[in-house]
């Protein structure tokens, strides 16, 4: 009799305990999802209520997925007290990547960006360090507060549960449930997010609680859906699905297609061997022109700054050389998929991933400027004055045909500006200066510039020239504007003596000139309402130069995305071009800037030309990859 009580004391014991630790689990599943929420906002109290009380119907159901993960973790560890614990720990390390991110680049966290993950050393180069101590400081405060709590209330409120001994061991009995309670919580959490995380990816999607998910505006998503749905949302962006009509058969339609127009219009070009010429294509890091208009507006008209002209050697440039202005796939950051685009003419836009890091790595050899010049016999080298494992440009480089690949470790020059981390422009263009000297070769070489990358310390220099003088923008915002305008206006004259080392130069040179995007700090512009403001934001200066007489200076470019770059290029020097270039020559005529953001509000018509470039770069990247095989 006394062990049928006992078992069903015990029983009963476990069912409190089971009770009170699920409403333990739900409170902070709800309190964490609100601090979530408060840290996306940057701590901004009033947008964080404005969401919770605004939508919701949307935040109660981020909140329920977090109490799935919780009642998953709850089952692992079987303490409430420090379940809750694990996820204010999750969460404050999550979030504090993320306001990382957001301030420098104005964007949220995305799941591609775990993918850099092995780079942790390197990245930490961007974050302050006394933000993780307080970050720690925080934490161990808040664990110390729940601990003091489980041992003051917990078995008040059955949060423990304990043998007669007095040791915490949850009754065998409760193992099965446990189990059991694990189980339907990540069943439950994958068929909940289902309908997110493997959605079609069109640009507006109504498939929640009447709240829009955007593909080409993550902070809107964020914004509209909270952090959690907005994070899930994007992990479809991690695999690639093929596209409809994918097969061998079409690319190799495809293939013959364009090799058929390649032969019969090469024809009446030149070989880029057969002219002697050596090429450096520039990608600029954060190269912006405060002087921009576009579309009727202008940049001046946002931000009223004084100290004269921020980019006198560009602008003089305008004489010599074909200039124009490129629509940056990103605003603040997004460097490697801009530079992919840049390089192979392939585009982003339907990967819509960091193929970088998420591709070309698998993928293997990937057809580019490189590659195409070095069956031509040219010498192929890549300078990037930062850690070489940076977006795994090591493996990336190479697969895109450059065979010699110079980081800052084998750098000759490493001069920085003031206090900057990054080794600054003069030292990236001398050392390409050494190269083509060193080589009587002809030579491809991509420059990717490090100087102009945040973040942008007021003390990185001891004057500034510039001064922003908007009554609407804070001080640290304007310092760090400051700061930034004189480190372009120092990378401008850099570019200065760059280009008059090359009219110095005992050999044939091109320069293809671009500025990857923005700074982040031009919140005025970017945060508009206006899309045509916004747009302000994305535009950056690009040119061709030649210190021979080649017939190209002074041409106006066209404004366009970065897959289409070193295709006007070859056009301009009537270069012979590969089947890939004439493929991205049609695509660009009909979609001169291709990229979400440009594209917003706008009729978008999947061509059959469109859709050939959407086969071939899915089949390259992602695909059974028959472009490469079928030779």
């Amino acid at each position: 009799m006394k062990k049928v009580l006992c078992r069903v004391k015990k029983w009963s014991d476990s069912k409190r305990f089971l009770f009170s630790s699920l409403t333990y689990i739900t409170v902070a599943a709800i309190i964490l999802t609100w601090f979530l929420e408060y840290r996306y906002y940057i701590n901004d109290f009033a947008k964080t209520w404005s969401f919770v009380f605004g939508s919701p119907l949307v935040f109660l159901f981020n909140a329920f997925l977090i109490w799935l993960i919780l009642l998953a973790i709850w089952g692992v560890c079987g303490r409430p007290i420090l379940t809750s614990a694990i996820g204010f720990v999750a969460i404050s390390i999550l979030s504090y990547i993320h306001i990382a991110k957001h301030n420098s680049r104005g964007y949220p966290l995305l799941p591609e960006d775990f993918q850099l993950a092995g780079e942790t050393s390197t990245l930490t180069k961007f974050i302050d360090v006394w933000s993780i101590i307080r970050l720690v400081f925080v934490i161990i405060i808040v664990c110390a507060l729940l601990a003091y709590f489980s041992h003051c209330y917990g078995r008040r409120l059955n949060l423990r549960h304990k043998q007669s001994k007095g040791k915490h061991l949850l009754l065998r009995h409760l193992a099965p449930i446990r189990l059991l309670v694990i189980a339907i919580a990540v069943a439950s959490f994958m068929s909940s997010t289902e309908f997110v995380r493997h959605n079609e990816g069109t640009r507006y999607e109504d498939i929640f609680l009447g709240t829009h998910f955007t593909a080409w505006n993550q902070n809107r998503n964020y914004d509209d859906n909270g952090f959690v749905l907005g994070f899930l949302y994007n992990f479809q962006k991690l695999e690639l699905d093929a596209p409809e009509g994918y097969g061998e058969e079409r690319i190799a339609n495809i293939k013959k297609q364009y090799e058929t127009i390649a032969k019969s219009e090469n024809k009446k070009r030149f070989s880029p061997s057969d002219e002697d010429v050596s090429l450096v294509i520039v990608l600029n890091e954060s190269f912006f022109d405060p002087t921009v208009e576009f579309q009727g507006k202008k940049f001046s008209d946002y931000y009223e700054i004084s100290g004269g002209d921020v980019l006198p050697e560009l602008h003089k440039l305008k004489k010599r050389a074909a200039t124009g202005y490129m629509y940056s796939l990103d605003y603040g950051g997004g460097t490697a998929n801009i530079e992919f685009e840049a390089l192979t003419s392939l585009t982003n836009f339907w990967t819509n991933t960091v193929p970088y890091t998420a591709l070309i790595p698998k993928a293997g050899t990937v057809p580019s400027i490189g590659s195409f010049l070095k069956e031509q016999k040219y010498e192929t080298l890549a300078i990037h004055p930062f850690n070489g494992g940076m977006y795994k440009r090591n493996i990336a480089l190479k697969n895109e045909g450059f065979d010699s690949f110079t980081t800052e470790i084998e750098m000759d020059y490493t001069e920085h500006e003031g206090d900057s981390e990054y080794i600054n422009d003069r030292s990236a263009y001398r050392q390409t200066i050494d190269a083509l000297k060193k080589s009587n070769n002809n030579q491809a070489i991509a420059l990717i510039t490090m100087q102009n990358h945040t973040p942008y310390n007021e003390s990185t220099y001891t004057e500034h020239d510039f001064t922003v003088l908007n009554d609407d923008i804070g001080d640290w915002q304007k310092s760090r504007i400051e700061t930034y305008l004189q480190t372009l206006h120092e990378s401008d004259k850099y570019l200065g003596e760059f280009i008059d080392d090359l009219d110095n130069l005992d050999k044939k040179v091109v320069v293809l000139f671009f500025g990857d995007h923005s700074a982040g700090v031009f919140n005025k512009t970017n945060d508009s309402g206006d899309k045509e403001v916004r747009d302000l934001s994305r535009i950056t200066p690009y040119f061709i130069y030649t210190n021979y007489e080649s017939g190209i200076e002074s041409d106006m470019l066209p404004t366009t995305t970065p897959n289409c770059i070193v295709n006007t290029m070859l056009d301009k020097l009537k270069w012979k071009k590969t089947a890939i270039h004439y493929l991205a020559d049609e695509a660009c005529s009909q979609e001169p800037i291709l990229t979400s953001t440009y594209l917003e509000g706008k009729d978008f018509e999947l061509t059959e030309m469109l859709q050939n470039y959407q086969l071939v770069t899915y089949d390259i990247l992602g695909g059974e990859r028959y472009w490469i095989k079928n030779k």
